[in-house]
């Protein structure tokens, strides 16, 4: 499945700030690091959407804070990369790629 501007407006309402310019940004940007780390077969599975999606939130909330950064609660620290995100990694891992050497 290929994930659409109109998916993300659906996916998470906030994103009514952002253009549909940048959301599509975002969309590419996310959607070749996934790529990068994890094998994407045809048709590509919903966990693996459902982990662009998300990825792609987090792309755009992190453009409004100075160097992309969020203070997360005392426990947790800062908040994570949308690559390092638990429910991202969480998602991907059955698909991701064996790096050896």
């Amino acid at each position: 499945m290929t994930v659409t501007v109109d998916d993300m407006r659906y996916y998470d309402r906030s994103l009514t700030g952002h253009t549909s310019d940048e959301i599509q940004g975002a969309i590419d940007a996310e959607t070749e690091a996934q790529a990068r780390i994890c094998r994407l077969p045809d048709p590509v599975p919903a966990d693996l959407t459902e982990a662009l999606k998300r990825r792609v939130v987090c792309n755009l909330a992190r453009r409004k804070l100075p160097l992309g950064m969020a203070q997360g609660d005392a426990d947790r620290g800062p908040m994570p990369l949308p690559g390092r995100d638990a429910e991202v990694r969480r998602l991907e891992a059955p698909h991701r790629r064996l790096v050896v050497g």
